[in-house]
């Protein structure tokens, strides 16, 4: 009773700094445009809209599904998604306690529980980025297989392994980045296997079934649209697009591997302490589980690069879990605790001034009071996406992510020439266009030239924000 009261209170615990740590950001629409179009492409799902078709982008549909769920709350969707963020959180972090356990003392587990929540301010995960709910599916998955490693037998049962595998399947349909980690428990199940039977027939039985497991969710999602008729949009988008993407120039690109670096750094102790205990324990098959683990998303992250700060967010799991072992040492202990406190001080400074630089319920509320002096149709060349996400949309196009426009690294991967497609656009005469402050490493230069000379020629400025980075612009038509 008093280890149920306990385990009780410390869920508790971690719920309040989970919120604690996002109190910043409840109820902000602009908190990062990714979610923002997620949100948004959920609502246009509620209308009949389709992704892919109606309005493309190259995420696989089950963010869309996730976010149109979240849609169904109307005037309160912001909220919804935030606290559905919050929930996935809690899992994620209450699974790393529970595993934490079975390698270290509670307060060990507990303290690297902590440290997830707080590690995801660092890099752009204070609201609804993919990683947040996926992660959730993956650590879930990893658990199942940790639990049977711990038993007595040391056996992974073929139906632990068949749900491990399933749930890695639907977390693809949030991305794809987690077919690593997939990848990696059904090898690591097979190799097991084999070793045990020494069936060469048994392990291909073994590894097309997991194959066929992990990809039924993408299956069905394929299907759905071979039904429909538009196969070939689906493999566009969720295959072929991802390989035309163009490259940041080296010296950005630099700047962000550099700076998810610095992330990991501080965590890569926690993982070395851990193989040092597993080294000295000769290497339980649990310890080598979790380590691996932590290799297989790092591998990830590798594999697709660091386009953005929130890449690493999924390596921020297997990580924090690791920094349990440094509560063996004393050392290892001021350093668990010192992290802790520092990231969430940084955390909470870089939530400050994220909201700075990209607005809030005030500065959105604005532009709407904007819009609603003379309601019609809104193009969001370079902005936030929320801004779509109202009751006068306009369909100008069925690619209204901003970046597929603005950014060169998109030019040639998202299936529309990007200049005849502005063209069509601004032949309809939008009655709003939202621009910002040129980002020339960036930018799609002759597209942003194309804009403005419309802009010169038919529209007013009519609004301006600025933050401590560059302004957000609205312009009305004359």
């Amino acid at each position: 009773m008093i280890k149920n009261r306990n385990e009780f209170l410390l869920n508790v615990s971690l719920l309040i700094f989970i919120i604690l740590c996002r109190t910043q950001t409840f109820g902000n629409p602009l908190i990062y445009s990714d979610e923002e179009f997620y949100l948004f492409g959920g609502g246009r799902i509620l209308h009949g809209d389709l992704p892919y078709l109606q309005f493309w982008d190259r995420k696989p549909v089950g963010i869309f599904l996730l976010y149109a769920f979240f849609h169904l709350f109307g005037p309160y969707r912001i909220f919804a998604y935030q606290f559905g963020a919050v929930t996935a959180v809690w899992g994620t972090a209450w699974l790393l306690f529970r595993m934490g356990k079975t390698i270290a003392s509670t307060t060990a587990a507990f303290l690297s529980a902590l440290l997830y929540p707080a590690l995801l301010n660092l890099s752009r995960g204070e609201g609804g980025q993919t990683p947040i709910f996926y992660n959730f599916l993956v650590t879930a998955a990893i658990a199942l297989v940790l639990r049977d490693l711990l038993q007595p037998n040391g056996k992974i049962r073929r139906k632990t392994a068949l749900f491990s595998i399933f749930l890695f399947g639907l977390a693809m349909q949030i991305k794809y980045t987690v077919i690593f980690e997939g990848a990696f428990v059904g090898i690591y199940y097979v190799v097991r296997q084999y070793l045990t039977s020494r069936s060469v027939s048994d392990s291909l039985k073994d590894t097309g079934l997991l194959a066929l497991i992990g990809l039924l969710p993408t299956f069905l999602a394929f299907f759905f649209y071979v039904m429909i008729g538009h196969p070939g949009a689906w493999i566009f988008a969720n295959l072929d697009s991802i390989f035309l993407r163009g490259h940041f120039p080296d010296g950005e690109a630099h700047y962000l591997e550099i700076r998810m670096l610095k992330s990991a750094l501080p965590l890569l102790p926690g993982l070395m302490a851990t193989i040092m205990i597993a080294r000295a324990k000769s290497w339980p098959a649990h310890y080598v589980f979790l380590i691996l683990w932590a290799c297989a998303a790092c591998l990830g992250i590798i594999a697709f690069g660091g386009w953005y700060p929130h890449y690493i967010l999924p390596l921020y799991v297997p990580l924090a879990l690791a920094c349990v072992s440094l509560w063996t040492w004393k050392a290892g202990r001021v350093w668990l605790v010192g992290l802790l406190c520092i990231v969430s001080i940084v955390g909470q400074l870089s939530l400050h001034r994220h909201r700075l630089n990209d607005g809030d319920q005030r500065n959105f509320q604005a532009m709407l009071d904007i819009f609603q002096q003379k309601p019609g149709c809104v193009f969001v060349y370079q902005g936030p996406p929320a801004l779509y996400d109202i009751p006068y949309w306009c369909s100008l196009t069925n690619h209204p992510f901003p970046g597929h426009f603005n950014t060169e690294v998109e030019a040639h991967a998202t299936g529309m020439n990007v200049l005849q497609e502005l063209d069509r656009v601004l032949a309809q005469k939008p009655e709003y266009i939202v621009t910002e402050d040129a980002s020339p490493l960036r930018e799609n230069i002759a597209a942003r030239r194309e804009v403005f000379k419309t802009i010169k020629a038919d529209y007013t400025p009519v609004y301006r924000f600025t933050s401590v980075k560059d302004s957000l612009y609205i312009y009305r038509h004359k």
